[in-house]
């Protein structure tokens, strides 16, 4: 993708004129990608609080419990299935499964009328016909995430009426479902995946049709759906190229994300997307080193060509070289250039420990990532940057 942005090159110029012409020719161009940046993120900003607040009507289930309401749906009209299914299950599978139901009653999706220690009678509510509905609303997909999801939906049927007990009479109907399902995903193939780097592995798998191919065709898509760059790629994300003359005058990353990397679970790469769905630049080093990069200098690169820093601290913060490294950076930073750049977040830890250990930092107004979701931190960012994108 080019860049659209016009700026020309300063040492390229061969006249005073010319160089005082390209430097008021670059100011009005930074000034124009300024603005159109800042109305972009403020776009997705009131995207994002808009999602916020059907999510605060709305209660959200857990993965299981989506996957229970999309089987009682398909299954509403078969008496024998919810006893059959019951049957045979392990004490584990059997409390989860259970628990699962209850999930889904509290959330007002259903209800659920018990007899002989299985469900006797499901009663669909309005809002569990609509779930599905209510959260594409409020995270869209592409039509390549929704026909893959649908994909997965439907193969986790699938293999439930493999998986179940009393399956000898329906066995043509499941390995019919199990064919017509391989020719969709052959046609999805064809569309979206021929250049992706299981795409070898899946034209064999739907060549041959083995036994185990349903198996390896659903272990080949989930792997798919995990696959961030390929579905950007695939949805038309494409990163823009800086010139080096643009570099020195606009940061190439909004935020550089400093952590414990074993914070990165349970914290870091959730906010990373919320970021990410607001348009934000980011610098994560997950994201960002590549097979065969010098990590240390592109991490110091990076401490160098943000606007702002995130600091996520934490008691796996502590004591550890590189982020330890990092803070200093951007402390030196801070410090020299007399702006506004580091955003600390507590993370399992108190301001007195933070004041014990980063006295340095105890001045800084912080955030404990305790009282805010991923979505909630990721908006107060994007307010400082709109703030410094207007005042520049």
């Amino acid at each position: 993708m080019s860049n659209p942005y016009d700026y020309i090159d300063p040492s390229k110029c061969c006249s005073a004129k010319s160089l005082f012409n390209a430097t008021e020719h670059n100011r009005l161009t930074q000034t124009m990608e300024r603005k159109e940046r800042t109305e972009d993120i403020q776009t997705a900003v009131a995207s994002m609080m808009s999602q916020q607040k059907k999510a605060a009507n709305y209660r959200v289930v857990s993965k299981e419990a989506e996957q229970l309401l999309n089987e009682i749906i398909v299954h509403e009209c078969d008496g024998d299935y919810w006893p059959n299914r019951f049957d045979g299950l392990s004490i584990r599978d059997d409390t989860i499964l259970r628990g699962t139901f209850g999930e889904l009653q509290s959330a007002g999706l259903i209800k659920t009328m018990w007899a002989d220690d299985v469900p006797y009678y499901i009663t669909i509510l309005k809002d569990g016909y609509l779930y599905e509905k209510h959260m594409e609303e409020m995270h869209p997909m592409s039509n390549f995430e929704m026909k893959l999801k649908e994909l997965l939906d439907r193969s986790r049927m699938i293999s439930l009426q493999l998986n179940c007990a009393s399956l000898s009479p329906v066995n043509k109907v499941v390995k019919h479902s199990c064919e017509v399902w391989m020719d969709e995903v052959q046609i999805f193939y064809s569309n979206y995946l021929t250049g992706h780097p299981l795409a070898q592995r899946m034209n064999s798998l739907l060549f041959h049709r083995s036994e185990d191919a349903f198996d390896n065709l659903v272990s080949c898509l989930e792997s798919i759906s995990k696959d961030q760059t390929f579905i950007d790629m695939v949805n038309g994300s494409t990163t823009m190229p800086v010139s080096s003359h643009q570099a020195k005058t606009i940061p190439e990353y909004d935020v550089f994300i400093s952590h414990a990397n074993a914070d990165k679970e349970n914290l870091i790469d959730e906010l990373n997307e919320s970021l990410k769905r607001l348009g934000v630049k980011i610098f994560y080093d997950k994201e960002e080193l590549e097979w065969g990069d010098n990590w240390k200098d592109r991490i110091l690169n990076g401490t160098e060509k943000a606007e702002f820093a995130i600091i996520v601290i934490s008691e796996n913060f502590f004591d550890r070289e590189w982020t330890e490294r990092e803070l200093s950076e951007f402390l030196n930073r801070q410090n020299r250039n007399g702006q506004k750049l580091i955003l600390p977040i507590l993370h399992n830890i108190t301001v007195q420990q933070l004041k014990d250990k980063y006295p340095m930092v105890a001045d800084i107004q912080a955030i404990d990532s305790s009282k805010y979701t991923c979505d909630q931190i990721a908006l107060l960012f994007a307010r400082q940057l709109i703030k410094r994108l207007k005042s520049e």
